[in-house]
C-alpha cells in the first residue's frame, strides 16, 4: 500500500451536520442520463466521513489518498433499476483541508472506480463533478464515451433482461423490509418487463443532485424499507398476473402409454412425460397457484403424480371421481375456480393446459379460461371438431410452459402498461 493512502480505520461519526448538508448540497454532482431513461433517482443520503472507513452504505473501503482531508459520500437511491425493484448507487467527494474536490469516485456494478477525463482531470463541466449514467443501470462512468464499452451488455439488460432480478433484497434491508414472495418477485419482473427500452447512448437528460431530496444516511436508510413495502403494495394491487394455472394429467403430465393399472382398475404406476416434473418445480417456485383439473380416479392421481413428488405443489385438485361428471363438463372448471377461492370474472386471468382438445380445451373456453393445448401426445384428436375446441395457444411439451405463461403475463402488462403496443 502507498504511504500516501490512509487506510480503513474505526469507525467515525457518519451524521452530517446542518453545515455539512449544505456542503454536501453545493458541491452535489451533475448526472447526465440517456435521453430515453425512464428511472431517475429520488433520494439521497448522506455521509462525510472524516477518516477512512468501510462505506456506511455499502461494503466498499474509503481511504484518503494524499491530502485528503474528508470524504462527502453520496448514497443515492432509485425505485427502480431495469432488472430489480430499487437501486443504491454512489458518489465519493475527496476534499482536502479547504473543501476542494481533489478526488472523485463512483460506483458501477458493485465496485468502485476513480472518476477522471482522459488527461485525468476531473470530470468537470462549468466548474461541477459532471458524471454519466448507464441506461436502465445506473453505474456511472466519467464520459459518454466509456459508456460505448459496455453498450451491448446495456442494451442486453435494457430489453432481453429487464426485471431479471425481481425485488433486489439487500442483506442491510431483508429484515426490515419483512416476507416477499415468488409471486411478489414475478410481479415485479412482468412490471420491469412491461417497461423495457431500446436505450440510446446520447445523454441529454441532466439532473442536478443538488435538488434532489437529501438527508442523512441513517434517515434514508431507516426510509428505505417503508418505501419497498409501499413499491410492493402498490405492485401487488396493480400489477396483472395469472391467477391460476390449470393442469390435466394424462398426456400433459403423465404419459398414459405406460400406465399400469391393478385389478380394480386404479393405475398403481407410470412415466412423467420428460419435463413434466421440472416444468411443475419452476412454476411452483415461480410462485404460480396451481390446481389439477383431471378425469379420473382420485386414488390413481395420488398414487402416480404423489409418487413422482408433483402432488404436494397442487393448492387444489379437481377430480371428475369425486366430482360426480367430467371435463369438458363446466362444474369441472367452475370447482377448480372455487377451490382457488376465485369466481367467474377472474376466469380470463387462469390457464387451462391439457391434450384434449374437446375436454381440456373446449371446457375451458365455454369459461372464458386460457386454453393451452399439449400436443404431445398422438393418442387423442389432433383437429378441433368445431371454433369451441380451438386453443388460444398450443404447445408440444411440459418445457414449453413455463415461457409461454411469462409471455402471457408479460402480454398483460403491456396491455395494462401501454394498450397500443400490447
Amino acid at each position: 500500500m502507498s504511504s500516501t493512502v490512509r487506510a480503513a480505520a474505526a469507525p467515525v461519526a457518519t451524521l452530517p451536520s446542518t453545515a455539512g448538508l449544505a456542503l454536501a448540497r453545493r458541491l452535489a454532482p451533475v448526472l447526465l442520463f440517456s435521453d430515453n431513461e425512464p428511472f431517475l433517482p429520488s433520494r439521497v443520503g448522506i455521509s462525510i466521513l472524516d477518516a477512512p472507513r468501510r462505506s456506511p452504505s455499502s461494503q466498499l473501503d474509503i481511504t484518503f489518498e494524499g491530502n485528503v482531508e474528508r470524504v462527502i459520500e453520496y448514497a443515492i437511491w432509485w425505485d427502480w433499476d431495469v432488472q430489480h425493484l430499487y437501486e443504491l448507487e454512489h458518489i465519493w467527494l475527496k476534499l482536502d483541508g479547504a473543501d476542494r474536490i481533489v478526488g472523485v469516485e463512483a460506483s458501477a456494478h458493485g465496485g468502485k472506480f476513480a472518476m477522471s477525463g482522459p488527461d485525468g482531470a476531473l470530470p468537470l463541466v462549468d466548474g461541477r463533478i459532471t458524471l454519466v449514467s448507464t441506461p436502465g443501470k445506473h453505474a456511472f462512468t466519467a464520459t459518454a464515451a466509456e459508456q460505448d464499452k459496455t453498450r451491448e451488455l446495456t442494451e442486453i439488460c435494457c430489453v432481453e433482461l429487464a426485471g431479471r432480478g425481481g425485488l433486489l433484497i439487500n442483506d442491510m434491508f431483508r429484515d426490515a423490509i419483512g416476507p416477499v414472495s415468488a409471486a411478489d418477485h414475478r410481479a415485479v419482473k412482468r412490471y420491469l418487463q412491461a417497461r423495457a427500452f431500446a436505450p440510446v447512448f446520447r445523454f441529454g437528460q441532466s439532473l442536478d443532485l443538488g435538488k434532489v431530496e437529501m438527508m442523512s444516511w441513517d434517515e434514508l436508510a431507516a426510509w428505505i424499507p417503508g418505501r419497498v413495502r409501499d413499491i410492493l403494495a402498490e405492485i401487488r394491487a396493480e400489477q396483472p398476473l395469472l391467477k391460476a394455472v390449470f393442469l390435466d394429467s394424462g398426456d400433459t403430465l403423465v404419459d398414459e402409454g405406460t400406465e399400469i393399472f391393478d385389478d380394480e382398475g386404479y393405475v398403481i404406476k407410470a412415466n412423467l412425460i420428460p419435463g413434466a416434473l421440472e416444468m411443475v418445480e419452476a412454476l411452483a417456485a415461480e410462485g404460480y397457484r396451481l390446481a389439477l383439473v383431471a378425469d379420473g380416479r382420485v386414488r390413481s392421481f395420488e398414487t402416480i403424480l404423489g409418487g413422482h413428488g408433483i402432488h404436494p405443489h397442487f393448492e387444489v385438485k379437481v377430480i371428475s371421481e369425486a366430482e360426480g361428471c367430467q371435463k369438458p363438463d363446466r362444474r369441472m372448471f367452475e370447482a377448480a375456480l372455487k377451490g382457488m377461492g376465485l369466481g367467474p370474472d377472474d376466469a380470463g386471468n387462469v390457464v387451462m393446459v391439457g391434450n384434449h382438445l374437446e375436454r381440456d380445451i373446449g371446457g375451458a373456453n365455454q369459461l372464458g379460461i386460457i386454453s393451452i393445448w399439449q400436443s404431445w401426445s398422438h393418442r387423442r384428436s389432433r383437429i378441433p371438431a368445431h371454433a369451441g375446441e380451438v386453443p388460444r395457444y398450443t404447445i408440444r411439451t411440459p418445457g414449453e410452459l413455463p415461457g409461454l405463461l411469462a409471455e402471457i403475463e408479460r402480454q398483460m402488462a403491456r396491455a395494462r402498461h401501454n394498450p397500443a403496443l400490447a
